[in-house]
């Protein structure tokens, strides 16, 4: 029994090899990719959609917002969508208007039974002329982009190797305090996981698909009825056979700074809920990595304190091996950060996001809401939004 202990816990060492071999093919294909872009001519690009939903008055909008518009590629029309006329949002795009006359603004109004940002991004769809674009691409409006980012996410389009691409993110933390670095940390994990083909996956911050795919997979019809857009796409691509490729160059940037623990929560929360719904046995392997995270430390200093009460030192060489090669790897990780940062800097923002990654899962276990920009969305198997309603009158229900 000890020795299958040992066995399982230490299935948490392959993975965070796997991770860190993960990071290394990460960088090996942004630099494969960059040097091909460089390299290849296109003689027509397709004519790309860039939608982009925004909401809310985040500070960084503006700024992301402009890098997407200031793009490079040769054939796009930016749209942003908001839910009204008359919020934030919508001022600081008739501003940018001013600027970049060909940016196309569109009013989505309030989602039905599915989520706003599924409904925003239909309504842009529904307002473009189908016969000039050739592909889609979805942008998320908080974070900044490289002048290439466009053109790198439809390469593989451009060149008829894939019909969907993603890319991912990256957090580059601003100062160093716990709860900004826990959230530098969970990202980093999560976009090392992109890279491990069981787990690659769109993300809609930045993907890209054909229009002919979105049209023929029905996809349309698809985030009319769910709660969010990538995740759900997650079975339904593989049930229709379209595979995503992963485009390691097309990496956003995300600044952060004096990030508060309440929206790193919530934030973490979707990322657990959405695969609980969406995806569920994406949840489940996320709780076996959970399990295997806190149990291999455990199994290794029961064992110490073990030999050491009754001086069997000559079993202390298998745990403190294991946790040393544990935390080594954990260390590893740093590599591939944007910033630097000292050892135990690492470590201990590594150890908050895990801890609160085991908090929000655990809370998650019976949960039927999702919490999102200020509606409740009651969720069911496949991400279909089964009712819908406003914080303000979840909350009034329940007094």
């Amino acid at each position: 029994m000890h020795i299958l202990l040992y066995m399982l816990s230490s299935l948490i060492l392959v993975l965070l090899l796997a991770l860190y071999l993960a990071g290394r093919k990460l960088e090996r294909l942004r630099a494969e990719e960059a040097a091909e872009l460089a390299r290849v001519t296109i003689l027509t690009w397709p004519h790309v959609a860039l939608i982009v939903p925004v909401a809310g008055e985040d500070p960084r909008i503006e700024a992301s917002l402009t890098s997407l518009l200031e793009q490079d590629y040769p054939a796009f029309t930016p749209v942003f969508v908001t839910e009204s006329a008359t919020e934030p949002a919508a001022a600081l795009i008739a501003k940018l208007q001013a600027r970049y006359p060909q940016l196309l603004h569109v009013v989505a109004g309030q989602a039905g039974l599915c989520g706003q940002k599924n409904h925003n991004l239909l309504a842009a769809i529904a307002a473009l002329p189908k016969e000039e674009i050739d592909c889609y691409a979805f942008c998320d409006s908080t974070h900044l982009a490289q002048r290439g980012f466009l053109s790198s996410l439809i390469h593989p389009i451009a060149q008829g190797r894939a019909v969907f691409a993603t890319g991912y993110h990256e957090i580059v933390p601003q100062d160093q305090e716990p709860i900004t670095l826990a959230y530098t940390a969970s990202v980093l994990v999560m976009r090392l996981l992109q890279a491990l083909s069981i787990f690659t996956q769109p993300w809609g911050g930045a993907m890209a698909i054909t229009r002919s795919c979105f049209e023929e997979k029905e996809i349309a019809g698809l985030w009319s009825r769910t709660v969010v857009d990538d995740c759900a796409l997650v079975a339904h691509l593989q049930k229709v056979g379209v595979r995503v490729r992963l485009v390691a160059s097309a990496l956003l940037r995300t600044d952060c700074a004096s990030h508060k623990e309440g929206v790193f929560r919530a934030w973490m929360e979707r990322q657990i809920l959405f695969p609980r719904f969406c995806v569920p046995i994406q949840w489940w392997l996320l709780g076996l990595m959970l399990v295997l995270f806190f149990m291999l430390p455990m199994v290794c200093c029961e064992d110490i304190c073990f030999a050491l009460a009754f001086g069997q030192v000559q079993r202390l060489w298998l745990p403190l091996l294991l946790l040393a090669t544990f935390v080594v790897l954990i260390l590893s990780l740093r590599r591939f950060l944007p910033v630097r940062l000292s050892c135990l800097t690492w470590f201990a923002a590594f150890c908050r996001a895990l801890w609160t990654f085991l908090r929000v899962y655990l809370g998650t276990c019976g949960a039927t809401d999702i919490v999102w920009h200020g509606k409740v969305y009651s969720v069911g198997l496949g991400g279909i939004v089964l009712a819908k309603t406003s914080t303000a009158q979840a909350q009034n229900a329940q007094r």
